[in-house]
């Protein structure tokens, strides 16, 4: 062994070659301890000891021993994977002795070797919430246990080699013949751009080949006790839950399915959960997440095509297929807003067993009926004017399905993209459930949505609907990246209120673990009088944030274009987004940095992320939910981002997008709501 490895990580190394061993040796099935032969031994010495302090012993050992087979026969056991077995480490010292166990993705209890599952909660519990050298207070199937963690470690382990150690102190990365390096310093302070002025040759984080670390930890070894305690928390019911970019929230939605499908998978079955992502490129993200996670199956889409495949599957011929594409603003907002889901519940009460068709085609051309309700539940929100503006819309609208189109060829039967929505909710107030089939109705197990703020109460009440009474929901969201126009989410207890969900409360994650604390502060700063009132706290520090002002696209494109073909030569392992404001933009500039021969450059126009090293060309809000090593945001002028709440949201999710680095372009006028002060070009 080399004289270099830290003592830490030789402890390690000898624990995973015993573990190895073991599970190999046991191919054929685990050899678990005998606990009804210890209850039954000590149940004969208990018949012939006759002094009270002895027998008092004898029953306490009865006692944790029965809790210890209660555990074991509790917990199902999988195959464990010889070459990456375990994640986490700890030594615990309580009522039952002192102890080690690991934490890794299946439980694996022998003789020698003790693998817990992370879902399995309590022990799993004392894994996330207690740091080295705390005392615990928990109750294990029944039995209230005291002790302390003696040890907590995480490690890397990849083809059988360990290759990553965390302690409090430490994280030791194996590196090649150099051995084993202490890389803690260098995830606290990147390197690059460490002068006021930005070169082209400092967009990087690392020297020559990049990162050291490319072994990078389980994600479920970095869960904090605030996301733990969500995931575990009961079965049936609401969580909700607030977070900012990079504070997890994802994650812990869908670690709450693997959890909930773990410990009860007769309830809450794959293929009758349901993820509503934002994105096509959000949800191929999430397909790949949740089998690495145990679940197969789960149905992950987003709202659009899942609120269409309803409306077919109920309404069929009997509304358009098609689409309008010049609905009015106004209309969209007025479709989308709580004042008309109060509205549509209302027909639940006077309305009850109506056709939902003929109820749409009639409520939305009765002009009382759509002044009255607004003024009642929206007074000042549409003026008199706009009230006549949208029942003209929707009145035109209903003559053109009526009568089969108008007299111009342009003008066929059409419905405008919220009326899905309209449709699918009448359907649950006037007629019941929504059903796949006659007779059947739609319930999932299990609901999460994802990027809550970007849907309208009304589309997230359809949502909610399908759930049963049980409820058994994860909504999770951040106000401050809504990028979604006229969705009327204007905070979370409006629009709980609206789902009559007004008790429950919204559960904070204040962390964000994915950007450095330069890139969260300028991104804090965009929003302004948006920003939430207590900042967020991001661990890691790294390089300035960059503003690089030209006058127009082709002299930034002549400046960018060396910068990010020497990082690709540097770090050919990293991933880079470019980023603009609109789509049409984006293949602007894509065709700029294409003649420009910049390699690995790709547009993404469709959301067909390859999740793969190189440069992805997009607008934001297609990149909305991921993140990538590198963003430069592209033409941030007074035009594209004025100062506008929408504005404010879009840029401050573009800038969110970065993991270590984050450059403003801005060509001409610069927007107004790039923070001043920040380094720019030398």
């Amino acid at each position: 062994m080399s004289p270099e490895t830290p003592p830490v990580v030789e402890e390690e190394e000898r624990l995973l070659k015993t573990v190895r061993d073991n599970i190999l040796r046991l191919r054929g099935g685990p050899a678990r301890a005998d606990h009804q032969a210890t209850l039954l031994s000590l149940r004969d010495s208990l018949e012939g000891e006759k002094l009270v302090d002895d027998i008092a012993s004898i029953v306490e050992a009865m006692d944790r021993t029965a809790a210890l087979m209660r555990q074991q026969d509790a917990t199902p056991e999988g195959v464990v994977d010889a070459d990456n077995p375990y994640f986490g480490h700890m030594v615990l010292e309580d009522d039952f002795g002192k102890r080690s166990i690991l934490i890794g993705r299946t439980t694996f209890l022998s003789d020698r070797v003790r693998i817990v599952d992370w879902r399995n909660a309590p022990i799993s519990r004392i894994f996330y919430q207690y740091g080295e050298g705390d005392d615990y207070d928990e109750e294990v199937n029944g039995t209230a246990v005291s002790g302390e963690v003696l040890l907590r470690r995480t490690m890397t382990i990849h083809g059988g080699a360990l290759r990553r150690v965390s302690t409090d102190d430490n994280t030791w990365v194996r590196d090649g013949d150099a051995g084993w390096i202490d890389v803690r310093d260098r995830e606290a302070a990147l390197g690059g751009g460490a002068g006021s002025a930005v070169r082209p040759d400092n967009l990087g984080t690392s020297a020559g080949n990049g990162r050291r670390d490319k072994h990078l930890p389980e994600i479920a070894s970095l869960l904090d006790p605030e996301q733990f305690a969500l995931i575990t928390r009961p079965d049936a019911g609401v969580v909700v839950i607030q977070g900012s970019a990079g504070s997890g929230k994802t994650t812990v939605g869908l670690h709450r399915i693997a959890y909930l499908n773990f410990h009860d998978p007769n309830r809450f079955r794959p293929k009758r959960m349901l993820v509503m992502a934002f994105s096509r490129a959000l949800s191929a993200y999430i397909s790949k997440v949740l089998p690495a996670l145990g679940v197969e199956g789960v149905e992950v889409d987003e709202y659009p095509r899942w609120a269409q495949w309803l409306r077919r599957l109920h309404f069929g011929k009997r509304v358009p297929d098609a689409y309008s594409d010049e609905t009015p603003a106004l209309v969209s907002r007025f479709k989308m807003h709580t004042a008309l889901l109060r509205m549509i519940d209302d027909l639940g009460r006077t309305r009850r067993g109506d056709d939902p068709v003929r109820v749409f085609e009639e409520q939305l051309t009765d002009h009382a009926w759509i002044g009255e309700g607004l003024a009642r539940y929206a007074p000042h929100a549409f003026s008199v004017s706009e009230v006549e503006k949208i029942y003209r819309w929707c009145t035109k609208q209903y003559y053109l399905r009526v009568d089969g189109g108008g007299p111009n060829d342009h003008e066929i039967p059409t419905l405008d993209p919220e009326d899905d929505t309209l449709l699918l909710r009448l359907h649950q107030v006037l007629r019941g459930p929504l059903e796949v089939q006659r007779g059947r109705p739609l319930r999932y197990d299990h609901l999460m949505v994802d990027e809550a703020q970007d849907l309208s109460p009304i589309e997230l009440a359809v949502l909610v609907g399908t759930t049963g009474k049980r409820r058994s929901v994860t909504i999770a969201g951040d106000t401050a990246q809504q990028v979604m126009d006229h969705r009327e989410f204007t905070g979370w207890r409006d629009v709980l209120d609206a789902l009559d969900l007004g008790h429950i409360e919204v559960s904070p994650l204040q962390v964000s673990y994915r950007s450095t604390r330069q890139i969260m502060q300028v991104a804090r700063d965009i929003l302004g009088p948006l920003a939430p009132d207590e900042p967020l706290a991001a661990p890691r520090d790294g390089v300035p944030v960059a503003h690089l002002r030209f006058d127009d696209m082709g002299a930034a494109a002549t400046w960018l274009a060396p910068a990010l073909t020497d990082l690709m030569a540097r770090e050919p392992t990293a991933n880079v987004a470019l980023l603009t404001a609109d789509l049409g933009a984006a293949r602007d500039w894509y065709a700029v940095f294409e003649r420009a021969e910049v390699p690995h450059v790709a547009l993404v126009d469709d959301q067909d992320f390859s999740f793969a090293p190189g440069i992805e060309v997009t607008d934001v809000r297609s990149s909305k939910g991921l993140e990538f090593d590198y963003v430069v945001l592209l033409g941030v002028d007074a035009r594209s981002y004025p100062v506008l709440d929408a504005s404010r949201h879009l840029l401050h999710v573009g800038a969110t997008r970065a993991a270590h680095q984050l450059w403003i372009v801005s060509t001409g006028l610069p927007s107004p709501l790039i923070p001043e002060g920040l380094p720019g070009v030398d």
